[in-house]
């Protein structure tokens, strides 16, 4: 809901229109801009004392009534040659859609604002911003510790633009919060800091915002971090970039976490990535984050994340309760066996991968890299849902364990049963699964309790084998001559069998024809590490 606008006779208050601003989409409206803007810097009043607080006080809305106002001079909405320090200010549209600025400079290039370390705490609210020009941004920040806290509400941004904001300098630019934000057109960067930049800026959040453009990065961090973004959606339907990049291989504590949960992406063509990260340390996580809806309009091989170690530990990263398409990459150096990885995958599904294989690619960034820098990939409780092999892919493992300088992993134990949760017998004689790669199978056990079925059937049979062409039988229960099904079972096989090719990865437990009857109380358990 838009904000009301300021009562007429509010001495804290400049309309633009009673500045002879016309916001009719033609005539240039920038001087009524810079008058308002020049007020604002005019009225800022010194703290009384006795405060301690230097800067200062800001005392001004800006408010600019439904229309669409033209801008052609470069920053006519917060000036750089304004280096006085500021708390407050508010700049206030009717709403987004409704009060409209075209920034379209007689020389194309040049911010909207440009912020010289001078305001903090400022709130724009209401509008929509539009740009004709790729070389055109909207605002640049300068910071040395003053610049921060902005809150943008109900804000759009169209047209084509080079950055949406451009934060630099050594300290703060920091607390930037977005609220029911939308951006769609295109731009090379929307939140930008490079190298030059520092790991005092901190805190970008975003709310319910929606990021839906042809081609450009959403976030792109070189220094500085922490951020958090709650539902909306992201999306690139043309020429792509990639929505997260986190760079750098150096950062001071308590920069390195990231978080985007509740969102949908849209990857509609294989140029557009979720992620980049280079961090050496921190968290990543995406919790509940749903990718699917445009897993048909790319193949499922391109990559749509890269985590990479220089040649130190990567974040601890984990995707919590994701759908995913697209693989993900993760690179090491020579050096990143010194450091211990932390990678996790839990709850998710692959909706276009039926096994760990085709979605994950750990890979070597250079051609003398140790192989035990590769990072151990878990995954727990996770499930694919695409490829041609209909067998049932386990993916619960410790992908790399058996290959890093340290593998953790965990012996884990699976049931296997048919359709009505009781073991194979004539009428249903087989079911097929496939461990995951690297599994390595310590025991199997079968269990069928005295007197749960009445069958006197001698010569039953049940066996686990593998697939391939000369089968390796793992574990067998069988009867003889004297031995009634109705008696039961109980043998346990304890075992050493490497799952090293696909074919034994890929296990059959079943039945002979002697089985009659079945029961929900026998087991078929199959103990693996991997």
């Amino acid at each position: 809901m838009a904000t009301a606008a300021p009562q007429p006779g509010d001495p804290n208050a400049i309309n633009l229109k009673s500045l002879g601003a016309q916001g009719n989409g033609a005539a240039d409206d920038s001087q009524a801009f810079l008058d308002a803007l020049s007020a604002a810097e005019k009225q800022a009043r010194r703290n009384a004392a006795p405060s301690s607080d230097s800067n200062r006080l800001g005392s001004v809305t800006i408010y600019i009534p439904a229309g669409t106002y033209v801008i052609r001079k470069p920053e006519a909405l917060i000036r750089s040659s304004y280096v006085n320090r500021t708390v407050g200010l508010s700049i206030q549209g009717a709403g987004a859609g409704l009060t409209q600025i075209l920034f379209q400079p007689s020389v194309p290039g040049g911010y909207l604002m440009a912020n010289n370390d001078a305001w903090l705490n400022v709130t724009i609210a209401d509008l929509t911003f539009d740009s004709n020009n790729a070389n055109n941004s909207l605002m640049d920040s300068y910071s040395t510790g003053g610049a921060q806290k902005y809150n943008w509400e109900r804000c759009s941004f169209t047209g084509t633009w080079k950055y949406i904001l451009n934060l630099r300098g050594t300290n703060n630019n920091s607390e930037y919060s977005f609220y029911s934000c939308n951006w769609s057109g295109s731009c090379k960067k929307m939140l930008y800091v490079d190298a030059k930049g520092s790991d005092q800026f901190v805190n970008y959040n975003f709310f319910a915002c929606n990021f839906e453009m042809a081609e450009g990065d959403f976030i792109h961090l070189e220094k500085g971090g922490n951020v958090n973004i709650w539902g909306g959606s992201l999306i690139h339907y043309g020429s792509g970039g990639v929505f997260f990049r986190l760079l750098g291989d150096s950062h001071f504590y308590g920069t390195e976490r990231f978080l985007c949960a509740g969102t949908r992406i849209e990857h509609r063509n294989a140029n557009s990535q979720l992620i980049e990260c280079t961090w050496p340390g921190g968290a990543v996580t995406f919790l509940n984050i749903d990718a699917t809806s445009s897993m048909n309009l790319r193949p499922y091989t391109v990559q749509s994340a890269l985590f990479k170690s220089s040649n130190s530990e990567m974040p601890s990263i984990k995707f919590d309760n994701c759908r995913l398409i697209g693989s993900h990459t993760y690179s090491y150096l020579v050096n990143s066996w010194s450091k211990r990885h932390n990678v996790v995958y839990e709850n998710c599904t692959f909706e276009q991968h039926a096994d760990v294989k085709t979605f994950l690619n750990v890979v070597s960034g250079d051609k003398t890299a140790n192989i035990g820098g590769a990072p151990v990939v878990h995954f727990r409780n996770c499930r694919g849902a695409g490829g041609t092999n209909p067998s049932w892919n386990l993916w619960d493992c410790d992908y790399g364990y058996s290959t890093a300088v340290l593998g953790p992993t965990s012996r884990k134990v699976l049931s296997v049963k048919n359709a009505d949760g009781k073991l194979p017998y004539n009428r249903a004689p087989k079911v097929e699964f496939t461990l995951p790669p690297g599994a390595i199978v310590t025991g199997i056990r079968l269990y069928w309790p005295a007197k749960a079925v009445s069958s006197q059937n001698k010569a039953w049979a049940f066996s686990v084998r593998t697939s391939d062409a000369s089968p390796t039988v793992l574990a067998r229960a069988s009867g003889d001559n004297k031995t009634a099904l109705a008696s039961g079972f109980n043998v346990d096989t304890p075992l050493f069998f490497p799952c090293d090719t696909d074919a034994k990865r890929r296990l059959v437990l079943e039945s002979n024809d002697k089985v009659d009857q079945v029961s929900s109380a026998s087991l078929c358990l199959i103990e693996y590490i991997g």
